[in-house]
């Protein structure tokens, strides 16, 4: 028999996805609202249902088919991320990998390295990472994880709920667009165009807000070397690199959480980000 000691966002994300249920339906099969079950699974192990649901929990994984608690059980054995722990243990991946650790102080607000993007994307879903957002920061070439995976519905409610969103694009017109649709290796003009969808994506969902809730979504784009794909949202920054003979979805990410409003990585990144948002053109 599969039980849980104490359900925290972790455990009740597993579950979810052990039934593969999306959020709503997930949250109609507990009772609860979406926003509850978005919650939890933002705060994942910082985050505990109240006592009632904890029992609603165990009662849902009790009533599940054989297949579901052995999909359950397989994703608690999986590492939700490279965990970096600091306590002089190993560190655990989900691939089996240990790396030595240091006992140390977590190290400039670094929480988690994903190999790749599609790692990025298995584990933290745009659905996640956006749970409650207060504040949306992105720059990057085309930022697909915001425009091709969050649909406007959600863009809205999370607006209406006090949002504020800027997002910079590479210039799909300008010379660095060129320049790194040759040294990935595309068509010319490939880059480019996924880059206008996205921009008309988020223009298009900005103009069907209402008329006072416009202000809350600025656009905006550059021509510059492209360095950086940079996702803050509030105190989460996701980090990638543009490497000279990768592509972008090759590239590793790090996942950072700001500790410290002087120190760390965070507000060095952030920084990068204010910079070039000062420079750019809106639109």
């Amino acid at each position: 028999m599969t039980t849980v000691q104490k359900w925290s966002g972790r455990e009740t994300r597993k579950l979810r996805h052990a039934l593969r249920m999306t959020i709503r339906d997930f949250a109609e099969h507990l009772g609860v609202s979406e926003r509850t079950v978005s919650k939890w699974e933002a705060g994942r192990e910082g985050v505990q249902p109240r006592p009632e649901m904890q029992a609603a929990l165990d009662t849902a994984l009790t009533r599940a088919d054989g297949e579901v608690r052995r999909r359950f059980r397989s994703g608690l054995r999986s590492a939700d991320t490279i965990k970096l722990r600091y306590d002089g243990e190993a560190v655990e991946t989900g691939n089996s990998h240990v790396v030595p650790a240091a006992r140390v102080e977590p190290i400039a607000d670094v929480t988690a390295v994903y190999r790749n993007r599609a790692e990025l994307a298995a584990q933290l879903p745009a659905d996640r990472i956006l749970a409650g957002a207060r504040v949306v920061r992105a720059m990057g070439l085309s930022l697909n994880l915001l425009c091709q995976h969050c649909p406007d519905h959600r863009w809205h409610r999370l607006i209406e709920e006090g949002a504020q969103v800027r997002c910079l694009f590479l210039d799909p017109d300008g010379s660095a667009i060129r320049a790194r649709e040759h040294e990935e290796g595309f068509p010319a003009g490939q880059l480019a165009a996924l880059t206008k969808l996205n921009i008309e994506t988020m223009l298009r969902m900005r103009s069907r807000l209402p008329d006072e809730l416009h202000g809350s979504v600025e656009v905006g784009i550059y021509d510059e070397t492209l360095r950086f794909n940079l996702l803050f949202v509030d105190d989460l920054c996701l980090a990638q690199a543009y490497l000279p003979t990768s592509r972008g979805v090759d590239s590793p990410t790090f996942v950072m959480r700001r500790q410290d409003a002087t120190t760390g990585l965070y507000p060095v990144y952030e920084q990068v980000f204010g910079s070039q948002w000062e420079r750019s053109r809106p639109l």
